[in-house]
């Protein structure tokens, strides 16, 4: 009779009690250099907000938060629906030998908890690590008004993916999530995923958080003064002093960039000895083919913007016109949905890192991911064992 009773309340406190050891993973990116990064978050709204909202959750610039959605600037009040997904851009710093960003910060609530925090933030953080970063014990709790640091996924991997400029996107799996539509969504291969996360396997459970590679669009090869700039495909980033918009063009992912038009004082936009601006071209048909005049951008230093002309040959001429390189960048008000991205090639498990001293560190952090991943595994199987094994005693007892 008593064991009526008992196991009844023990299968409760299995399935209360037991998943909490099974932990989401995430990859983990040692570093050694004080270098920070641009890295994207995969951010699944918890309910309806504004666009400035969320630039202002997780303290972001507005700007910088269109940017990589390719949201028009002009938008910042846009309400986007409970679980669509955001991109936001966030500093990836080396914080402790690893890789975080800890630029956001949360102002605690009178009802506030570790758990309703977290979920805030669409499972990029799990309350233990708010609590760990915070130093929140029994001594030192929760307080209204208290500022916490929220320590959120993000890797650099050098912004390179097999050689390739790369911006890597933290992204939460949900359920029903499966590594080959994943990899299909963002167009990477599976081993490039299962490399770069560390996994032994395809499999992957709903919390884990993934690290995505972006093909982009960088300035590396482009001889600019003073600046380096990478763009997410699908993105665009203001720079010089929001003077210039440049838009990562899909199609053989280079950078346009043209006058952003959304700051009224903005000189040196003008190319010398030419009528056109930074952006625009002009074409010139010949027997051969056509030739073309353009206007790029080359970089800035303080509020002076460098642009020079540049001469070149194309098989047919677009039309004889001056027309904004940047324009064709521009998406629809309503698309905040992940982009289309172009394949990126393999990554094999030696081009981790840039140096062959942080590439033994990654194939490090791969070999005890890959070991945390079999535990949960083990965890997993363990639990569902065990609620066999009381079910059966509970259907024996009765």
């Amino acid at each position: 009779m008593t064991c009526k009773f008992i196991v009844p309340i023990l299968l409760s406190t299995l399935y209360l009690v037991l998943p909490h050891f099974m932990l989401a993973k995430s990859v983990i990116e040692p570093c050694i250099t004080s270098d920070s990064c641009l890295s994207y978050l995969l951010y699944r709204l918890p309910w309806d907000s504004k666009i400035s909202e969320i630039a202002f959750r997780f303290r972001v610039n507005v700007s910088d938060l269109l940017a990589a959605n390719s949201i028009d600037l002009n938008q910042p009040n846009q309400i986007l629906p409970e679980k669509s997904f955001v991109k936001v851009p966030v500093s990836c710093s080396c914080v402790d030998g690893i890789r975080r960003s800890l630029s956001t910060h949360y102002t605690i609530g009178a009802t506030d908890t570790l758990m309703s925090i977290s979920e805030v933030y669409g499972g990029l953080v799990s309350a233990e690590q708010i609590r760990s970063a915070n130093g929140i014990d029994a001594q030192h709790t929760l307080a209204s008004g208290q500022s916490l640091a929220i320590p959120l996924p993000c890797t650099c991997f050098n912004n390179s993916n097999n050689g390739a400029a790369s911006v890597y996107m933290s992204y939460v799996v949900q359920g029903g999530d499966a590594l080959t539509r994943i990899a299909a969504e963002y167009d990477v291969t599976i081993s490039n995923l299962e490399n770069i996360n560390g996994l032994g396997q395809s499999q992957i459970y709903p919390g884990d958080i993934l690290a995505i590679p972006l093909a982009s669009c960088s300035s590396a090869n482009l001889n600019w003064y003073n600046e380096s700039l990478i763009v997410p495909n699908g993105s665009y980033a203001l720079t010089a002093n929001n003077c210039i918009k440049c838009g990562c063009r899909p199609t053989d992912l280079s950078l346009d960039c043209s006058p952003s038009e959304i700051v009224d004082k903005c000189s040196h936009l003008q190319c010398k000895n030419s009528n056109l601006f930074i952006g625009e071209r002009h074409e010139n048909h010949t027997t051969s083919g056509c030739n073309v005049t353009a206007c790029i951008y080359r970089g800035h230093l303080g509020g002076k913007i460098f642009r020079s002309l540049v001469n070149s040959t194309d098989v047919k001429c677009l039309g004889n016109q001056n027309q904004l390189a940047g324009s064709s960048m521009e998406s629809p008000t309503s698309s905040y949905m992940a982009p289309y991205l172009s394949p990126s090639p393999l990554l094999s498990p030696s081009q981790y890192s840039h140096s062959a001293k942080t590439n033994s560190l990654g194939v490090l952090l791969n070999s005890s991911y890959a070991n945390r991943h079999s535990k949960t595994s083990l965890f997993q199987a363990l639990y569902f064992i065990i609620l066999l094994v009381f079910e059966l005693v509970f259907e024996i007892s009765l």
